[in-house]
């Protein structure tokens, strides 16, 4: 069977469909490599999204491929020899999936090693999903395999690309509550760097993929219409599976990877700690988050730990779901976030975690912009907080107003200035965040 195989690769169209699957998935992977480059999970999604041009190419390839012995002539001839149909049909079906497989394979393994070289995170929530989506691309060429079996027209095998593009488009015209939702191919871009494909969308994806390739064998391997409804039967119902298995909703993908959650801290102290997928980052985070913590230290009762913050739950964009009205913070521990949540950089970091002195991350509603960015300022020495914060953005009157607040701060005593910012800091750690200016001004903000 390995040699029959082996000349099928060669002789079959195979090789070039496995070919234009891997131009095509790297013109995929190429759009977003400076987001995936150091995150494994985040790689997993453009994977994932990659099926949008790759099943349509494999439905295309198979299709050719199953054209094959009418367009040469060849059917009637082997219809004369006696061996099963699906017997006939083995060898070039097991070209197509050796061929896709393969293509699969080599992406989610030269992604493992572009993303582990630069020190990023890995584990098995980043490859369970490209595992799954096998089965997909095998379903996909073995429907085009049996359509081309079936109906000999060149203009088939485009027919159906561009059939599975206008079902993907369309579906993803629907709204993202909706069912048929499930059939756009390309999922939505996860919030957090921590966040996985969680069990029913992968789950979804493979039963769709199975429901394809079970029903492919059923309509070329049987010979009576009974089974050839079977086939028709099973790939609706691999649709029907990914329709009502795959979550709805923008973010209901998802589910929380805590083991990109946990935490690595880097040696030395005052401790710092950064979240497995933000490890790469360590080294230029811990001096920013540790010169944080020194400049806090100019208040009583100072944090003497930093570390990142960490979502309970999947993220919907917006911050404020994850406020409350009770402090998360640990005693002694300074939270601060990073990329798109927080600090833009790792140099950003300092500035992060000073504005508010130190209690933007606590999981309390944020008080006024102005008076965490004056605080923020007061402790770093400066007039303003140079501050790039995503969740934070300060534009140019906020920076005038936080500059007239510190001017206005640094004309008080020593002692009552370090009150007022102490002040400041326990009513935000306190989440009572109404009127902080107050405390750094002495009077109450219009």
């Amino acid at each position: 069977m390995i040699r029959v195989l082996g000349t099928e690769l060669r002789r079959s169209n195979a090789r070039v469909l496995a070919l234009l699957l891997i131009l095509a998935s790297v013109a995929g992977f190429a759009q977003g490599f400076d987001r995936w480059n150091e995150q494994w999970l985040v790689f997993s999604y453009y994977q994932a999204g990659n099926l949008f041009l790759l099943v349509p190419l494999a439905l295309a390839g198979g299709a050719m491929l199953g054209r094959r012995e009418r367009r040469t002539g060849a059917a009637e001839l082997l219809s004369t020899t006696g061996r099963p149909r699906w017997q006939i049909a083995a060898a070039p079906a097991g070209a197509l999936a050796l061929a896709v497989t393969v293509v699969q394979l080599l992406a989610l393994l030269a992604g493992a090693v572009v993303i582990g070289t630069a020190g990023g995170f890995l584990n098995v929530g980043g490859a369970v999903p490209a595992l799954a989506d096998i089965a997909i691309l095998i379903g996909a060429a073995w429907a085009g395999f049996a359509a081309g079996r079936a109906w000999s027209s060149p203009a088939l095998p485009p027919a159906l690309a561009a059939l599975a593009l206008v079902i993907q488009v369309g579906a993803g015209l629907t709204a993202a509550h909706l069912r048929l939702h499930g059939l756009e191919l390309v999922p939505q871009p996860p919030n957090f760097l921590w966040e996985s494909a969680n069990a029913p969308a992968t789950l979804g994806r493979l039963g769709l993929g199975l429901g394809l390739a079970l029903g492919s064998v059923l309509l070329v391997a049987g010979a009576s219409w009974l089974s050839r409804a079977a086939g028709l039967a099973t790939m609706a119902a691999g649709l029907a599976v990914i329709i009502a298995v795959n979550p709805t909703g923008t973010y209901g993908r998802y589910q929380v990877n805590t083991a990109a959650q946990e935490l690595v801290c880097a040696e030395g102290t005052p401790q710092v700690c950064v979240t497995a997928v933000q490890a790469h980052q360590l080294d230029e985070v811990a001096p920013a988050a540790r010169r944080a913590l020194t400049l806090l230290a100019k208040l009583p009762g100072a944090p003497t730990r930093a570390v990142e913050w960490r979502a309970e739950a999947i993220g919907n964009g917006d911050n404020s779901q994850f406020w409350g009205t009770k402090p998360k913070a640990e005693p002694g521990t300074v939270l601060f976030a990073l990329d798109g949540w927080g600090a833009l950089t790792p140099g950003d970091v300092t500035a992060s975690i000073l504005n508010g002195a130190g209690t933007t991350w606590n999981g309390c509603e944020p008080g006024d912009t102005v008076a965490t960015g004056a605080a923020g300022a007061w402790l770093l020495g400066g007039d303003s907080l140079p501050l790039r914060d995503a969740g934070y953005p300060y534009d140019e009157e906020t920076d005038s107003q936080i500059r007239a607040t510190v001017t206005a701060l640094r004309k008080l005593p020593e002692r009552e200035q370090v009150r007022r910012v102490t002040a400041l800091r326990d009513a935000a750690a306190a989440c009572r965040t109404d009127d902080l200016l107050a405390l750094l001004t002495g009077k109450p903000s219009t």
